[in-house]
């Protein structure tokens, strides 16, 4: 398998991209905390045990806009 260099405006592109993940990280952590805080506040029994998970902003094979291998060196 041969492996190629980024160029500056994937990596670039790259760190928007981890940028976007990571704020969406924060906030998907400080909804699960205050949910978490709601639920154990309120009576027993009370609320869903079950949780919801808000979308990526990324998924799998959409950082680099094609699957790996795809491209030829």
């Amino acid at each position: 398998m041969s492996y190629r260099r980024l160029t500056p405006q994937e990596i670039e592109d790259l760190r928007n991209e981890m940028r976007a993940a990571g704020q969406w990280m924060k906030s998907e952590l400080a909804r699960r905390r205050r949910e978490r805080a709601e639920t154990e506040a309120s009576p027993s029994g009370a609320g869903s045990t079950e949780s919801v998970q808000s979308p990526s902003p990324m998924s799998n094979g959409e950082a680099s806009g094609s699957a790996p291998g795809d491209e030829e060196v």
